[in-house]
């Protein structure tokens, strides 16, 4: 590799950490070096199986589609070969797959290399994994064809120092976005008075604020049991298993309020859990995670702030006040506009100044502010 062009490599490298669109000039100073007729940095979700593109490059957008049924078929060796091939550190040819399988030729006899490489002209491959955790993988592969050399000796040298440089630039800028989004939505969590967590479909306590913690502590309806959040009255624990259930499931393009379930016995105060589904962040990197916010409140049905509460408030309009409740109360942007009625783009423009009169970054920030506003009015 020439010095130039090392240099060039190794600085868009260290550019992609803070800069995820540098990986476009990664990609195509790595087709130089490493001249091919496709480059692909792309993510693999294991469970379920299917790819997310980053950046493709010299792959038809038929081809991205018919990619998964392909990829994860059974008699792919690469897939058969996953738990080994596919880790940081490890760079991939088909000389070497055949090396670690101990016969010649099973790539070539796949329906993933017969029905997705060969009509598009591939043959060889040279790849790594920059990142691989939870069932999500991160790999940058280039494709060669038939009429070229397999990718040689010096070719897989100059790789392997690279892919070292990319795992640590990729794993940086998952550390820096996943920091990111927690500050935000903990900062925004962390300012309700009322005892409040997030939760995953599986229960799974993900976060709780101080008055959740205090809560939590003294076993007051709540308990968590082997990270899971659960219900301290056996009665109530099917219930709040249905509630979060239902939370994210419910049809949200219906005007339905939020579920809510009953924490206490007969004779004691009433303690009620309310449920809203809030979208985990969909970030440069990271996948969205469905998410279940969980306040406990005194009896009320919904703590969510009024649509007049909110013009008074912020000077919504009541189509900026109604965009804000549907949003609060879990609903996508689109979904959002279809339940009023109104055309995406339209819900777009409103959003900006939902959120600029409201002084919030993100629907996890939005719902935070409307609940606060509820309690300060109680």
């Amino acid at each position: 590799m020439s010095h130039r062009l090392s240099e060039e490599l190794s600085d868009a490298v260290s550019r992609a950490a803070l800069e995820p669109d540098a990986w476009h000039d990664v990609m195509e100073l790595m087709s130089e070096r490493f001249p091919s007729a496709a480059q692909t940095f792309y993510f693999l979700h294991l469970e379920p199986r299917r790819v997310r593109p980053v950046r493709l490059v010299g792959v038809a957008p038929r081809w991205v589609e018919t990619f998964d049924s392909l990829y994860f078929a059974s008699d792919n060796p690469w897939i058969r070969m996953t738990g080994r091939l596919h880790r940081p550190g490890i760079v991939r040819t088909n000389e070497r797959l055949d090396r670690l399988l101990g016969e010649d030729g099973a790539l070539y006899r796949s329906s993933y290399y017969n029905d997705w490489m060969r009509p598009q002209g591939f043959r060889y491959t040279i790849g790594c994994t920059l990142l691989a955790e939870s069932g999500l993988v991160a790999n940058i592969t280039l494709l060669r064809e038939p009429d070229r050399p397999t990718f040689d000796e010096g070719e897989v040298a100059d790789f392997e120092r690279l892919s070292r440089l990319m795992t640590r630039s990729l794993q940086t800028g998952v550390r820096l976005e996943r920091a990111e989004n927690d500050q935000v939505g903990i900062r925004a969590l962390d300012a309700l008075p009322r005892a409040v967590a997030l939760v995953d479909a599986e229960q799974r306590l993900v976060y709780a604020n101080r008055e959740m913690d205090a809560l939590l502590r003294v076993r007051r309806g709540l308990e968590v049991h082997q990270g899971a959040l659960r219900a301290v009255w056996y009665e109530a624990q099917p219930r709040l298993g249905a509630c979060i259930e239902g939370a994210l499931s419910a049809d949200v393009n219906a005007a339905t309020a939020p579920a809510s379930v009953l924490l206490t016995p007969p004779g004691q105060p009433a303690q009620v859990l309310h449920a809203t589904p809030v979208a985990g962040t969909l970030g440069r990197y990271l996948p969205a995670r469905r998410l279940v916010l969980l306040m406990v409140i005194g009896g009320e049905t919904d703590p969510r702030a009024s649509c007049d509460e909110l013009r008074r408030c912020y000077g919504f309009t009541l189509a900026e006040a109604r965009l804000a409740q549907s949003l609060a109360g879990g609903r996508g942007l689109r979904q959002a506009a279809a339940e009023l009625g109104i055309a995406y783009g339209t819900a777009k423009v409103c959003l900006k100044t939902v959120f600029q009169k409201a002084g919030v970054h993100s629907q996890a920030e939005l719902v935070a502010r409307m609940l606060r506003i509820t309690t300060a009015l109680k």
